[in-house]
């Protein structure tokens, strides 16, 4: 096949979150490129939960926006519950969440792809890569076609080798209805990739008409519209709806525990993948926690048009009748009906310790791998994965360096940086407490630390990049007139004539508070008020970012023999050569690595420099 002309500059295989920000991506930074999908009537599938965001998902969301990616301008013009998490908790982590109307979310991903240039979708499965010399060169369908690319981005969700469980039915499957990726697994382990298995789940629908809402607890939506887009106009989608909760008590759980021979994930012992640590089926959380009397469940409407109800928190792989007794055990939910009971699904993952930081495979050159198939659990970070690894793609066919981001600069570099180099043994959910930097990795600051950058990759188009600028100007505008204003009243008691600024450090004080001699746009006026609020913490954040970065810049060789550190400890010698970390600063982030195996290895890396110089 050598000779060939390539058919695209880069493939993207998945049409999930992580395949549309890829291909958006690459598409948007001038290349061609090709979006390989099972079913492009589904693309951007919300297949489980209807929601976007969330504490540190918001976040995410909100950096792959100012960097121009779409999954915020996606969820604005369909959300149908949106409001503020984490509000009482300070700006740090403080976090949007929105509810989605799923029909729309589908639509519009699929209309903002097929409006891109250099964008062609192809329905298909694919079963086998093209590499040729230790490099992709394309992808093989089911069908017998080939494709040819000298990038190819993996975005294969819980399809690679997927299969689905529901009592003592099993399916090969990648979600209900939808064919797995079987032979690409084989594939990759072909190729030389180890692969593991994971676990997820989700619950099932109940009809909106067969609920009593009122003997549930009322979550309202906010009531002015939020939007995650820098992009997008304040306006509320549509209809805002109220989301509710319900707590489970003894009945339910006794359901469980009396049904747990027809478990796939206990009694019948079929599912051998790992679940996601902070989203368990409510067998895990019956059984795991079962010194927990209740637990809290969402009630949330999957769209305007539907009568389809997510029961969030319940997650389960029991049999379909169980499920129902299950749910009449529920306040509010004692006449329900079942559209679609839950299900588990187990699939195939590669170890992210494969990875460079780029998201390109160590062993395949042009090989990137994103989402799921990297071990994470949720809709953004498998799109921060896409869009990284989309970036990074385009960037290589157009003969350009690749970007990381990090661990100061985004939760996207916090994301990565803890795939890479830390691996996983189940699903990874993106946590701000994971964020050391969180301080200065915030919602309101994203476009000043990513705008810039997205725009520089050819990825922001210049209209997003112009009305950037000008937020800019205003916020240090706000920030100068905020320091030299004098107040004409006292806000608290204490002495008169302070600054704006010296009013809003306080804790007690807001924008709203000093309006009279604030006269600022009030989006301004609050970023005005987290930056004073915050002064003191960035400055001190300040100082652990450079120590951190110091660390960064001491980069290990590829090739580095760490066999050859005999002083390292034998454990340090054996996850040095696994996680082959490129500095010391990542090393010092491996599981079980000690203070003083990271000395060692700063010590003998100063040497071998000596040495080679010398």
């Amino acid at each position: 096949m050598n000779g060939m002309a390539d058919d695209a500059a880069v493939i993207v295989v998945g049409g999930g979150h992580a395949g549309v920000e890829s291909a958006h991506a690459a598409a948007m930074m001038g290349v061609e490129t090709i979006l390989v999908t099972g079913d492009p009537q589904r693309i951007c599938t919300l297949a489980c939960n209807p929601s976007i965001g969330g504490s540190a998902k918001g976040q995410i969301v909100r950096e792959i926006d100012a960097l121009g990616g779409v999954m915020a301008r996606i969820i604005d013009r369909c959300s149908l519950h949106v409001r503020f998490l984490n509000e009482s908790k300070g700006p740090s982590v403080r976090a949007l969440r929105a509810q989605a109307d799923k029909p729309s979310y589908v639509r519009v991903a699929t209309e903002m792809l097929h409006a891109l240039p250099n964008l062609t979708i192809v329905a298909g499965l694919v079963d086998d890569l093209i590499v040729e010399s230790g490099e992709v060169r394309g992808i093989v369908t089911s069908d017998g076609r080939a494709l040819r690319a000298r990038r190819v981005v993996l975005a294969t969700g819980t399809f690679l080798g997927g299969k689905i469980f529901r009592g003592e039915h099993t399916e090969a499957a990648g979600r209900v209805g939808e064919a797995p990726a079987l032979e690409l697994s084989h594939a990759l382990r072909r190729i030389g990739f180890p692969t593991g298995r994971l676990k997820t789940g989700t619950p099932p629908r109940v009809d909106r008409g067969s609920l009593d809402f009122s003997k549930m607890r009322e979550q309202t939506p906010s009531e002015t519209p939020l939007m995650f887009s820098y992009r997008n106009a304040p306006a509320f989608a549509g209809p805002q709806l109220s989301c509710y909760l319900t707590p489970t008590n003894e009945r339910t759980h006794a359901l469980v525990r009396d049904n747990l021979h027809r478990s796939p994930l206990y009694g019948l012992d079929l599912i051998k993948g790992i679940g996601p640590r902070y989203c368990p089926s409510i067998e895990d959380k019956v059984i795991k926690f079962s010194h927990n009397p209740s637990h809290i469940l969402f009630i949330e409407p999957e769209g305007w048009d539907t009568n389809s109800i997510y029961v969030g928190g319940f997650s389960t792989s029991l049999p379909e009748s169980v499920q129902l007794a299950m749910l009449r055990t529920l306040p509010g939910l004692e006449d329900a009906q079942m559209l679609r009971p839950g299900y588990a699904v187990e699939y195939d993952h590669v170890p992210p310790t494969e990875l460079f930081a780029s998201l390109e495979t160590r062993r395949v050159r042009g090989l990137y791998h994103c989402g799921q198939l990297n071990g994470t659990s949720g809709y953004e970070e498998a799109a921060a994965q896409g869009l990284i690894a989309g970036i990074n793609a385009a960037r290589a066919s157009q003969g350009r360096e690749p970007i990381v981001f990090g661990r100061d600069e985004a939760y996207l570099g916090v994301l990565v940086d803890d795939l890479v180099t830390r691996g996983v043994d189940e699903p990874y959910r993106m946590l701000s407490s994971r964020a050391e930097h969180r301080v200065v990795l915030r919602h309101d600051n994203a476009d000043l630390r990513l705008s810039p950058l997205g725009f520089g990759i050819g990825l922001l188009p210049a209209e997003a990049y112009d009305a950037f600028v000008e937020r800019r100007e205003a916020l240090e505008a706000g920030l100068t007139v905020a320091r030299k204003t004098r107040l004409r009243r006292s806000i608290l008691p204490g002495p008169k004539g302070g600054s704006v600024a010296d009013a809003l450090r306080r804790p007690n004080v807001n924008f709203q508070d000093v309006a009279a001699d604030f006269p600022v746009e009030p989006a301004i006026a609050e970023r005005v008020e987290i930056e004073f609020k915050l002064e003191g913490y960035v400055k001190r954040q300040g100082l652990a970012i450079d120590r951190a970065r110091r660390a960064e810049t001491d980069p290990v060789p590829d090739g580095f023999a760490f066999d050859a550190v005999r002083a390292l400890s034998l454990e340090a010698r054996e996850k040095f050569a696994r996680h082959r970390p490129r500095s010391v600063g990542a090393a010092s982030r491996i599981p079980g690595i000690s203070p003083a195996d990271v000395e060692i290895l700063a010590v003998a890396l100063h040497r071998a420099r000596a040495t080679a110089t010398a």
